[in-house]
């Protein structure tokens, strides 16, 4: 062995004790050192209350994990959960648990087996649960190779084949940390789970590649998988996911949810938002599906077959006003009109995808009988010589009785008045008209209804109130009451029960009469990318740009939108271009970001001070987005960017604004849309913006408060854009004053609390309760109300 100069190893120890020394040497385990591989998802485990290790302070990382301390782990991990669920008297101690996890169908043993609880659990079959925790329904070798295409986990020599995972080698404790680190880091922490017993239905969506398995590795519960359509040979196929607003919906003709289908090419990789893919959607059951594919622009005109003609239906002519007979003319309508369409393109509905992503959205059939609906999108288009895979997601569709609440801002000379309309309703829709009663209204914060107790008049109720000018979010809810007695079994059903409907409003933008700043060339860049159905269904970026220019009234303006490619509205004086903005801007393709700014950088002059205020709710390659904030730079344009939505490079819009002196800002909601634009138009017409986290009761994701038969479960997830957080209560208010709760904070912004029914049974509580935030100066800085369910 070459032996050491003295010198050289004398000055590096020098150089290492001149390094500074990082506080993350020491971990919270004495048994897991800094250089241990999987530190830093133990690290992260124990902070977020995964596990605490040993009274002993170990960890023992290297030790099997039995099926029952994995599912101690997989309820604290689901942020729809509290920390644990009680057993019953006599039973091991995490059966409470397995009661909960087996309400999603997770594949576990242990449910009816002592032995399997106790005894540690095998690395494919922990691949199994691991993948139906994220909703899907795979055998060992599909879940090992879902593992892997989604970064959840590699093989012990890189290889990533089956046998290089080691299936039957037992699950450390270490690796099922790192996995649900790496399931954090891909999907968050909310459980998707099955829709029924596990048995391998989503195989066919992980065609896994040649010689992914050994030929002497035998699996006896793999049926015979059939191809995927247009995919006979087996090989590679790219890879999705799946993400669905609500897997239920009632069966009214009303009820909608959104489903985004996100796919990957054969690496595994992410198709750009770039890139636009077409897509076939269908509906096994025939739901009314809204993709919201653009025009085809043609020097000739589609003629499309001629459909089979549409039944009319039979309408009640003693009724005019009849919402059933609306409905009815509605259908006849949607159905030609649908029917025209899909001749058009090749008989169904076509969908654009916003890069990798395709969102469309499912209004649920009125039916009498539950159904169970497959929604299928079949790729068109392909990545190269990858071809994309057929992905389907299912709906259920169930008849309620219930009362349809209908909530309408008035228009033109009506504005300001908000109207609601209650119609008791039967399963499948149809009205009930013989009712003799009323109905009573309540909100979460007190709206001014014009009358809170409504006769109902064949079947129908109607009130109004005065629209809010301030931001809210607000819940009504409508209460039937019966003067006489009921013999309706449908009308029993809804009697006494609450309905809500929810409503938000968006306060109008002003302008400040006594400043005088020098008004800019302005000029607005939006994104029309398909994505902005879901997160902007309201198209509030049109309505409060049209708003915003107007409050300006600047001499120049610039309307500007983008997909894949950017796109130029109008410029000049407000009226014209306030004109382009409805008609122009659509929500339909991927999303390029760099194109759309070059676009609007083209239609600024070189005289006068240049604003352009930059609204997406996606990504996009940076290297040429930064190309284009160098080009701005030279123009001299600030650059306002509004990021909307979950799915954004903060990263990259926050370095648009600050590279060009503009200034970022993250909404969750396109309802706080114009608390931002009231803060730029102030800023430009005043010079000094306005905090816009002055209504902070957007900073509460998801509150909840839920009563079991035990237990209040209190939760909420925190946006810390308006500051650092110091403490969260629950505040319930009662007839002998008011009972306050602070909750835990279990990391990333989530906090929660339960306690016990019998510490509150002495109290009258209203049904309302009241999340509260302070400051580290105990200044409160958030608070929003919530039902208790």
């Amino acid at each position: 062995m070459k032996a050491r100069n003295p010198y050289i190893w004398g000055l590096l120890l020098v150089l290492f004790a001149l390094l500074p020394q990082q506080a993350s040497a020491k971990t919270s385990f004495t048994d897991v050192n800094d250089r241990y591989w999987a530190k830093d998802a133990i690290e992260w485990a124990s902070e977020i209350g995964l596990t605490s290790g040993y009274p002993n302070g170990t960890f023992k990382p290297e030790q099997a994990i039995t099926e029952a301390q994995l599912v101690t782990m997989l309820v604290r991990f689901d942020l729809n959960s509290p920390n644990s669920f009680l057993s019953r008297k006599g039973e091991h101690k995490s059966m409470g648990n397995y009661r909960y996890l087996a309400k999603h169908h997770l594949p576990l043993r242990g449910l009816n087996s002592g032995t399997a609880r106790n005894s540690a659990l095998q690395r494919a079959y922990a691949a199994k649960i691991f993948a139906a925790y994220q909703g899907k329904d795979l055998f060992a070798q599909e879940a090992v190779y879902y593992l892997y295409t989604h970064d959840l986990a590699n093989g012990l020599t890189g290889k990533n084949g089956y046998q290089d995972f080691a299936p039957k080698r037992n699950l450390t404790r270490a690796e099922a940390v790192d996995i649900m680190h790496n399931m954090f880091k891909d999907q968050g922490r909310h459980m998707q789970g099955l829709t029924s017993k596990a048995n391998g239905k989503d195989n066919a969506q992980y065609a896994k590649p040649l010689k992914f398995v050994e030929e002497d590795e035998i699996e006896f519960e793999r049926p015979n998988q059939p191809s995927l359509p247009g995919n006979p040979t087996g090989k590679p196929q790219g890879t999705v996911t799946v993400d669905i607003d609500k897997p239920t919906l009632t069966a009214n003709g009303i009820d909608e949810t959104f489903i985004t289908f996100t796919f990957r090419d054969c690496n595994g990789e992410l198709i750009p938002y770039e890139q636009e893919l077409e897509f076939e959607v269908t509906s096994k059951e025939g739901a009314r599906i809204e993709v919201h594919a653009p025009i085809q622009q043609s020097d000739k005109p589609i003629i499309p077959p001629t459909p089979d003609p549409v039944p009319k239906p039979e309408l009640k002519p003693q009724d005019p006003e009849d919402p059933d007979r609306e409905f009815a003319e509605a259908q006849t309508v949607v159905a030609s009109a649908s029917a025209v369409v899909a001749a058009a393109n090749s008989w169904y509905p076509h969908a654009i995808s916003d890069g990798p992503e395709v969102t469309i959205k499912v209004i649920a059939p009125r039916t009498t009988s539950e159904k169970v609906d497959t929604i299928t999108v079949t790729p068109v288009s392909k990545v190269g010589t990858c071809p994309l895979s057929t992905a389907s997601e299912n709906i259920t569709y169930v008849p309620r009785a219930e009362i349809q609440l209908k909530v309408e801002e008035g228009k033109s000379f009506n504005n300001g008045i908000t109207y609601i309309t209650a119609t008791l309703a039967r399963p499948g829709g149809a009205r009930i008209t013989d009712f003799n009663g009323y109905l009573k209204l309540d909100s979460l914060y007190s709206l001014p209804f014009e009358n809170s107790f409504i006769r109902f008049s064949n079947g129908v109720a109607n009130t109004s109130f005065i629209t809010p000018t301030t931001l809210m979010r607000n819940e009504i809810f409508a209460t039937a009451i019966a003067n006489t007695s009921v013999t309706d079994s449908a009308m029993l059903s809804i009697l006494g029960k609450s309905f809500s409907e929810p409503v938000s409003y968006a306060p109008p933008l002003t302008t400040d009469m006594t400043c005088t700043n020098e008004k800019p060339e302005i000029g607005f860049l939006i994104d029309s990318s398909g994505s902005m159905k879901l997160n902007d269904p309201d198209r509030l970026r049109v309505s409060k740009t049209e708003e915003f220019i107007t409050a300006l009234q600047a001499d120049m303006n610039i309307a500007t939108h983008f997909t894949t490619s950017g796109m130029f509205l109008a410029k000049g004086a407000p009226k014209p271009v306030i004109d382009s903005l409805a008609p122009g801007v659509k929500q339909s393709g991927g999303t390029s970001i760099a194109n759309g700014l070059k676009v609007a950088f083209s239609k600024f002059t070189l005289s006068q001070p240049k604003t352009l205020i930059l609204l997406t709710d996606g990504k996009s390659s940076k290297i040429p987005i930064l190309k284009e904030v160098e080009r701005a730079k030279e123009l001299g344009i600030k650059i306002y960017t509004i990021g909307l939505g979950k799915n954004l490079d903060t990263e990259l819009l926050e370095q648009i604004a600050r590279d060009t002196g503009g200034q970022y800002f993250f909404i969750k909601d396109s309802i706080e849309l114009p608390l931002v634009y009231q803060s730029i138009l102030q800023e430009i017409n005043c010079g000094t913006p306005i905090e816009t986290c002055s209504l902070s009761a957007s900073i509460f994701q998801s509150p909840s408060v839920k009563l079991t038969a035990s237990d209040i479960r209190m939760s909420t997830e925190l946006l810390t854009a308006c500051g650092p957080i110091n403490k969260v209560i629950v505040r319930f208010s009662s007839k002998d004053g008011n009972l306050d709760y602070e909750l835990t904070h279990r990391r990333q912004g989530i906090y929660m609390l339960n306690k016990k029914q019998y510490e509150i049974e002495d109290f009258q509580l209203s049904s309302d309760a009241t999340f509260i935030a302070y400051d580290s100066y105990g200044k409160e800085i958030g608070q929003q109300k919530v039902r208790i369910e």
